[in-house]
């Protein structure tokens, strides 16, 4: 893009941007307001030396989608590593987030109105979770368009913008009333959603010298459960998956299952095959229909103690839902009040609020020990031991634990997120100066009630003496917990910019801001929480604030008529941290009327999260722990006072704050052409290269447990001197007790790098008498991708397959399909609005190719029947006969048409409709096998990947008056 800042021109309002995607001016017209810009016309001379994909409303319109969410699935930039929020039961439930590049949600910026907002108030242990934008807080009704900086942004907007920026701006100096409603479903009329908007608008800015304009959404979906999600490969998922297949949920029900002591005092209730006729007792006092024979057609492993025995089942699978049932609700407003000729006045308040209801199943108690927190570590652990003689207890001689579903109880969570957001500022020209200003107060509240939780002091009452029954109809037994959370930022910022002096291709551009920004986050559980007298319950805990204070330059070089260069620079202070400096530069040369290139180079970084450098956290649990102190170098055999279990232990952990963080730093390369050989014909091709080092991500029990002479701090143990274990000499060895928490703080490890190229090629066409005919393609075809968790491991081009299985060694399961891409044409005329489109995803590989420094010789499928040929005899055998199916071991490629029609030919009213998947392209199958608390199991698609919507209906209508 040619950009001219003449002293005449506010080249800067309400965010400043790097002078290569500042819009032109025309010096005649009053100041307006410009944030990240491009061009729906991929012109050469409206390009800059930045890629910049936008988003319009007719191709909002044409995707069909019905939120911020599903708009995003439709940007071939967008990797998989997002967060959805259709089911719960994970630390980011009720919150969506969107990640560009796959470098996920904490690198990639979201703006609303070219300013930041603030994150949700979640306080998420996984990697890359650490900072989540909620994109539940803006409707698709108020966005005129969506803004993407496909390039690192930190020279200019800081941390979070290593991947880019997406900036949805919101309508604005709108005039009138409209009115609009919306329906959706599938065609068996599933994944329901229905909403309504309204617009009110007053004043014309440039006439009137005034605009405000106050829009409204609000909208609800229906819940949908798992077994009626059939517009994915269903016959496969019930058959490899042993799901729906029979009527088998849970052989953990409200008839209680008694297990025998293995030995007095061991408080070992472990029953096998071998040993299950003489210490399981299984309670069969449910209606004759719900007895069931266990048999691996359900899903049981062949080792199981139920295979050939009968049990009471509990139907879990009506709690396992897809979409979960939600409400939305927002007010967006805006004015802005012209001071004289050059100056103005504005101001934005706004207000939303999502609801999440997730189903879960009731809960459980099981014959083993369960960790229970408090807010500052673990409480007494509970384990359900009936003594000889308790009315329970079927064994006459000796102590009994049970497996019990307190079925009378509620399961699940509502999770609700309210955002408030308020903005005041003035942005105007003086003495040849564009200047702009704004006071941003930004807050994100979240109330999570967890239902049906089990109060402690009344559930340790089974171990004295009462009844599974008498605990059930005890009104304490149980609680709705609610934990609470709020997070907040205060910004102003100040930015002004001019031109100077005179090259040879025009006078040099240059901008300076300042930014001083308040950032805020409390998370607080329940006081009966907060005291350890919630049964598993993990707290999330934490309150911090600090202050970051930015500095910023930028200039723009016209060297040449056809080359200008672009520079950036960007100081940030965090506290505790040195201040971090992050340059930028940028060029584009024209080499023709109708060609031109482009490249920038620049550095990057992202802080540590508030959440990482503020004690306290979420907690979580931790399982197969090999404890060094209690179990022997074999990892198998207990030292003396020790048990099994601690060769594999279950413990509480908790992401520890680690105050010596520094920041993620990156390197970002882009080059690109533009080339438009006639008037309505554009392409542009943009190769792209991000390398991100030092990523903050929590730490590993094993490292704590080994550091634990350094940081005894971090290992919290049993300290009774009783369940020490001893020495050769029989010794009791101190602090050697059993584990209760481990701490893994945060550290700077490992590093991330993607390449690969955009494409975009839009064309347009007049057609005379039949109307106008535009087509664009956009797509991302990737290259190289690679991840080193620690550094100097070895980095494998993962592309085209599952991290994690491509490479053993990886904790990450991002998915990394080599090529996304979509087509969308609309054809107008008259009255008539015609729009089809196509949307590829390609297939990712299942295949075991690497375990860090070791490449196999045959990579083999992680999942199906284990093979003698297989380099590592730890493939996954849940679906036995997954390769059978699926002999090439990946998930298909998935292709999909979308069609659309809209009519105008009613005064004032406008009739949509759209349907996605129009040939119903089922979901590809998955074999994944990924649990959380809410029994979100085998769904039999890939989230990330695809969505089980099938041949997908949106019908809707607008009045203007």
């Amino acid at each position: 893009m040619q950009v001219t800042l003449k002293k005449s021109v506010v080249a800067v309002a309400m965010t400043l941007t790097t002078p290569a995607i500042l819009a032109q001016q025309t010096p005649a017209q009053p100041s307006q307001t410009v944030y990240i810009t491009g061009s729906n016309l991929k012109r050469v001379d409206k390009e800059g030396a930045s890629p910049v994909q936008v988003v319009t409303a007719q191709d909002i319109k044409n995707t069909g989608a019905q939120t911020v969410t599903e708009l995003m699935r439709f940007v071939p930039a967008i990797g998989t590593d997002s967060n959805y929020d259709s089911r719960g039961g994970n630390f980011a439930s009720g919150v969506a987030t969107a990640s560009l590049r796959g470098l996920s949600s904490t690198s990639t910026l979201i703006l609303l109105n070219g300013r930041r907002m603030t994150p949700a108030a979640y306080a998420d242990p996984n990697d890359g979770n650490s900072t989540l934008y909620d994109l539940n807080t803006i409707p698709v009704s108020a966005i005129d368009r969506v803004e993407i900086l496909k390039d690192g942004a930190s020279a200019v907007y800081g941390s979070d913008a290593i991947g880019g920026v997406i900036n949805f701006i919101t309508k604005s100096n709108y005039q009138g009333v409209e009115v609009a409603a919306r329906m959706n479903a599938n065609d068996d009329g599933n994944f329901k959603k229905r909403g309504a908007s309204a617009a009110w608008g007053k004043g014309d800015l440039d006439a009137d010298g005034y605009n405000i304009l106050v829009t409204a959404d609000v909208s609800k979906r229906d819940r949908t459960s798992r077994q009626e999600t059939t517009d994915i490969a269903y016959d496969q998922y019930k058959f490899l998956n042993g799901r729906f297949a029979t009527p088998y949920g849970s052989f953990v029900s409200q008839y209680p299952t008694f297990y025998r002591e293995s030995s007095p005092g061991s408080k070992n209730f472990a029953v096998s095959r071998a040993n299950a006729d003489a210490r399981l007792r299984p309670t069969l006092g449910c209606d004759p229909s719900q007895v069931l024979t266990g048999t691996t057609a359900m899903g049981l492993s062949a080792s199981s103690v139920w295979i050939g025995r009968q049990f009471c089942n509990f139907d879990t699978n009506q709690f396992l839902e897809t979409q979960s049932a939600g409400k939305d609700a927002t007010v967006m407003s805006r004015g802005t009040l012209k001071i004289g000729q050059t100056a103005r006045l504005f101001a934005e308040a706004a207000y939303a609020r999502s609801e999440r209801q997730y189903t879960g199943a009731p809960i459980t108690l099981g014959q083993s020990s369960v960790n229970n927190f408090t807010a500052a570590g673990v409480s007494d652990p509970f384990q359900a031991i009936l003594e000889i003689g308790h009315p329970d207890n079927p064994f006459p001689n000796a102590r009994a634990s049970v497996g019990y579903r307190f079925a009378n109880l509620r399961g699940g969570s509502e999770v609700v997120n309210a955002n408030s957001r308020l903005l005041i500022g003035a942005d105007g020209e003086i003495g040849g100066w564009t200047w702009d200003t704004g006071l941003l107060w930004n807050q994100s509240k979240k109330d999570d009630t967890t239902f049906g939780r089990l109060y402690l002091p009344t559930l340790r009452k089974l171990n004295t003496g009462t009844t599974l029954a008498q605990l059930a109809a005890d009104p304490t037994i149980s609680q709705d917990v609610l934990s609470t959370g709020k997070a907040s930022i205060l910004q102003w910022d100040g930015k002004v910019a001019t031109e100077f002096g005179q090259l040879p291709g025009g006078p040099i551009g240059v901008a300076l801001g300042v930014e001083v920004r308040r950032e805020k986050i409390k998370l607080d559980p329940s006081a009966d929480l907060a005291a350890g007298n919630i049964y598993a319950l993990v707290n999330s805990v934490i309150d911090g604030e600090r202050d970051v204070k930015s500095a910023f330059v930028e200039f723009r070089t016209p060297l040449l008529k056809n080359l200008e260069m672009e520079f950036a620079g960007r100081a940030d202070k965090y506290p505790g941290i040195k201040t971090n400096y992050v340059p930028k530069v940028g060029a584009k040369w024209t080499a023709f009327d109708g060609l031109a290139f482009r490249g920038t180079f620049q550095k990057g970084f992202r802080a540590p999260a508030l959440t990482q450098v503020t004690p306290g956290g979420s907690q979580f649990f931790l399982t197969g722990i090999h404890d060094i102190r209690r179990c022997e170098a074999d990892e198998e055999t207990p030292k003396p006072g020790a048990t099994e279990l601690d060769c594999a232990k279950s413990a509480a952990g908790t992401g520890g704050a680690n105050p010596d963080l520094i920041p993620e730093k990156s390197r970002s390369f882009s080059l690109g052409l533009i080339y438009s050989p006639t008037s309505n014909l554009d392409f542009n091709i943009e190769y792209f290269k991000i390398r991100k080092e030092g990523e903050v991500a929590l730490g590993t029990a094993f490292e704590a447990l080994k550091n634990e002479d350094r940081f005894p701090e971090n290992v919290i143990r049993d300290p009774n001197p009783d369940n020490w274990v001893t020495d050769a000499n029989g010794v009791k060895i101190p602090n050697t007790g059993p584990l209760l928490m481990v701490k893994t703080p945060w550290t700077n490890q490992g590093a991330t790098e993607v390449r690969g190229i955009d494409f975009d090629v839009n064309h347009r066409a007049k057609l005379g008498e039949w109307g106008a005919l535009s087509t664009k393609v956009s797509g991302t075809y990737m290259t190289h991708y690679s991840l080193a968790q620690h550094p100097g491991d070895v980095e494998h081009n993962l592309v085209g397959g599952n991290a994690g299985i491509y490479d053993w060694n990886l904790s990450s399961s991002i998915d990394l399909p080599r090529l996304k891409f979509n087509v969308a044409t609309t054809w107008t005329r008259g009255d008539h609005a015609v729009n089809a489109s196509v949307n590829y995803v390609g297939g990712v590989s299942l295949l075991r190719v690497a375990n860090g420094d070791t490449v196999y010789d045959q990579p083999f499928c992680h999942y199906g029947t284990r093979k003698d040929t297989d380099a590592e005899e730890n493939r996954n055998t849940s679906v036995p006969l997954y390769e059978e199916y699926y002999p090439d071991c990946k998930i298909p490629r998935w292709i999909t048409v979308g069609l659309g029609y809209t009519y105008t030919g009613f005064r004032n009213l406008t009739l949509n409709l759209n349907i996605q998947n129009l040939f119903d392209k089922r979901a590809p199958y998955d074999p994944a096998v990924g649990t959380n608390s809410s029994g979100a199991a085998l769904a039999g698609y890939n989230e990330g990947l695809h969505n089980p919507y099938g041949r997908y209906f949106s019908v809707s209508a607008r009045y203007s008056f």
